[in-house]
């Protein structure tokens, strides 16, 4: 999903949430209202499994910041810096200047990952070369870039190097007969990973857009078979974490696995899309076609790593026919759940980058390093010692809240307008 400006302002508790929350991007309908920022907005703050909250101490720093404009400053508690001025009526002013405070720190980590040993880390690098050095912007990848990822892949047998130059390619594995992407297949990514239904899916979605139905409901039926699904797009954070460089400092960290995270949503593959395609509504009088789609929907919900996998699977679920209270008990977990991570970052920007926050988020995101999003969710449910109703509720009141909130605030600008 590609998100554009259209408010320029968001509330300091929606800009919060929207920074913890990962790849949400269906399941958080509501928060796409207030949303204005491209998808590193959403994306959690992680960080590494093997270091300590705090690597070193933060001493006095200097980056070069955007210039505030007169008569519209503020400050902002950042960690590290002290009291940080920031233009109040920039949005994203914060966010910028963080983003300068970390950039070389970022652009070590990028060297050391393009040039690691290990072909997962190497990866990762050409995936988020030039998108985590504080550039602000998801810039299509370089040819080169391009190239060397699908000259990685293409001479390993590791599904998920595989996987991730597919991502890189998008759509000019088929449509550009010069691209490097032409080494690349599906059907080849089928075949080292064949009990992962994501590639399987993939090439249901192939054949479907060619309107070849012999082989969309071949692929989909090994889909529907399959143990395990993985489309690897949110284990860059993991596979890159490893060669961080191990003086960077709490904001650094959360700050950089911020925009990881952010790349993850923007360079995802389409597998969501092309299940709930197949298993809509008006194909489930097809008992084979329910059938499958149950089983995929059952594996979503049992085999899935990520919010939005319960999310699809509890849907395609609904249509395949599950009862009334089992859809509603996976909607209350997926909204305690969602409640749960948003209590780990605190509700507004004034604080969102204090020393004590980052500690906080920190100690969490090393939680979903090593758990998952779903293990990690659940692990700090668990911890909150609230039950799944209650913490359900509050979701359902921050997030009206938080639309109350921009929509107020919205009002508020036009008429000062």
């Amino acid at each position: 999903m590609t998100n554009k400006d259209h408010s320029p302002l968001l509330t300091s508790q929606a800009r919060a949430v929207l920074l913890i929350l990962s790849i949400l991007v269906i399941a958080v309908g509501a928060l796409l209202l207030v949303r204005g920022r491209h998808p590193r907005a959403i994306a959690p703050m992680e960080s590494p499994t093997s270091m300590p909250a705090a690597s070193r101490p933060v001493g006095a720093q200097h980056a070069v910041i955007p210039s505030p404009r007169a008569n519209s400053t503020d400050t902002v508690e950042v960690c590290g810096y002290g009291r940080v001025q920031m233009d109040k009526s920039d949005a994203d002013a914060v966010f910028q200047q963080v983003g300068a405070f970390t950039r070389g720190a970022g652009m070590r980590w990028l060297s050391a990952l393009q040039n690691s040993g290990d072909l997962r880390a190497r990866m990762a690098g050409l995936l988020l070369e030039g998108k985590i050095t504080g550039s602000g912007s998801l810039r299509p990848f370089a040819e080169q870039t391009r190239n060397e990822a699908v000259q990685l892949a293409a001479g390993t047998g590791d599904p998920a190097v595989y996987a991730m130059a597919l991502s890189m390619c998008g759509s000019s594995a088929v449509t550009d007969a010069d691209s490097a992407c032409r080494l690349l297949s599906l059907q080849q990514w089928a075949r080292m990973d064949p009990d992962n239904a994501v590639p399987w899916l993939l090439l249901a979605g192939k054949a479907r857009a060619s309107h070849d139905d012999a082989a969309e409901a071949d692929a989909f039926s090994h889909a529907a078979t399959a143990h395990k699904i993985d489309a690897y797009s949110d284990s860059v954070l993991a596979f890159a974490e490893p060669e961080l460089p191990r003086d960077v400092t709490p904001l650094e960290r959360s700050y950089l696995a911020t925009e990881v995270i952010g790349v993850e949503t923007a360079t995802g593959l389409p597998h969501y899309s092309i299940a709930s395609q197949h298993c809509s509504s008006n194909v489930m009088q097809d008992s084979t076609v329910r059938r499958q789609c149950d089983a995929l929907a059952e594996l979503l919900i049992t085999k899935g790593t990520n919010l939005l996998d319960l999310g699809i699977g509890k849907t395609i679920g609904e249509r395949a026919g599950w009862p009334s209270e089992r859809v509603r008990q996976f909607v209350l977990e997926q909204h305690a759940l969602m409640q749960a991570i948003m209590l780990q970052s605190p509700s507004d920007n004034d604080k969102l980058w204090s020393c004590d926050a980052l500690s906080r988020v920190n100690a969490y995101v090393i939680q979903r390093v090593r758990l998952g999003e779903l293990g990690a969710a659940r692990d700090a449910l668990e911890r909150s010692g609230e039950t799944v109703e209650a913490m359900a509720q509050k979701y359902t009141q921050s997030i009206e809240k938080i639309r109350r909130d921009a929509l107020g605030q919205e009002n508020s600008t036009e008429t000062a307008r």
